[in-house]
């Protein structure tokens, strides 16, 4: 059994939390609302692995790494992380980034952008992160789809998908959707 970090695990990363969980994993699952964890963690009862919630607002740091290193503590090293940090909160990836490789030789970051991400803010923190020798940096970018001639935005199923997808697949780089042709983007 391994212990994975879902950061963001019960709105559009719902389903990859669960099926993480039923893989026999450790999933802390990282969210705002209470109820949404209680929740998820309801929904995983039957399953192999379990959902372990941590509410937590990720843009207060020390609250998040207080919260971090319980998990690890109780559940010991985490080997994955998926996660989709807004860049509201700057630090949050560092301090993720940091308490997981304290307690890890090696361990993946599924990094999840937007769309239109490609801004100063998230490049620095690929490039760090790609720098750091404990992660296996892996960037997935959230596209939209074209049906029936008409655009739209992945679904939050779409989503959960494509990042299990992504985790299985392994690759440095992966797109869940199309992001070509921009001028065809929602």
């Amino acid at each position: 059994m391994s212990h994975v970090l879902v950061v963001g695990g019960t709105g559009m990363l719902r389903g990859a939390s669960l099926h993480l969980a039923s893989q026999s994993n450790t999933v802390s699952v990282i969210a705002r609302s209470q109820n949404r964890l209680k929740t998820l963690v309801e929904e995983a009862d039957s399953l192999e692995g379990m959902i372990h919630s941590i509410q937590v607002d990720y843009r207060e740091g020390e609250q998040l790494r207080a919260k971090l290193k319980k998990a690890v503590d109780l559940f010991g090293p985490i080997s994955l992380v998926v996660s989709w940090i807004h860049s509201t909160a700057p630090e949050a990836p560092s301090i993720v980034a940091d308490i997981v490789g304290r307690g890890s030789s090696s361990f993946r970051f599924f990094d999840i952008w937007g769309f239109l991400t490609e801004d100063p803010w998230h490049v620095e923190r690929e490039k760090r992160f790609q720098e750091m020798e404990k992660i296996l940096y892996r960037k997935i970018t959230l596209g939209f789809v074209i049906e029936n001639g008409v655009s739209r935005w992945l679904t939050n199923e779409e989503i959960s998908s494509g990042v299990i997808q992504a985790i299985e697949k392994d690759k440095a780089s992966f797109v869940i959707g199309r992001v070509e042709p921009m001028s065809a983007h929602p």
